[in-house]
């Protein structure tokens, strides 16, 4: 339920901005190593937003990471995905767009790890994977 977009409750048309909507779920999944739902707890829409008002990445990204990321990228990744799961389908970026600032994100860790961090290959063949993905007839 934590992927369905919200404007699919009222209409009950799936768009290609409802793929969007879930692709930012799952990038927010990624980025903070939460599910989409926790009871008691909201949904990480919402959990995300509360702690990016405190300025503070480390307390949005997973603690799994340990601090091993670029910052800048990290921040890009969480910016994406919530202008990803804005509640208004028209204010949610194209996959194009959203695919773009994913590559930036990406330039930013490849910079890091050509200077020591750890490998992001495995995120390069996420992103070159999402960017073959077109519109599908529905």
């Amino acid at each position: 339920m934590g992927y369905i977009d919200p404007e699919y409750y009222h209409t009950g048309r799936l768009t290609e901005s409802s793929n969007v909507y879930s692709f930012g779920i799952i990038l927010l999944e990624v980025a903070t190593g939460e599910p989409p739902i926790l009871h008691g707890h909201g949904h990480i829409v919402q959990r995300v937003k509360q702690k990016v008002t405190s300025g503070n990445i480390s307390l949005v990204a997973d603690a799994q990471l340990r601090g091993s990321y670029d910052v800048s990228s990290m921040w890009k990744v969480v910016d994406i995905a919530l202008v990803c799961t804005a509640d208004v389908a028209s204010q949610r970026p194209t996959m194009a767009a959203v695919v773009a600032q994913l590559k930036e994100s990406l330039a930013l860790e490849e910079a890091r790890e050509d200077m020591g961090g750890v490998t992001a290959s495995s995120m390069s063949d996420v992103v070159d994977m999402v960017s073959t993905f077109g519109p599908s007839a529905r």
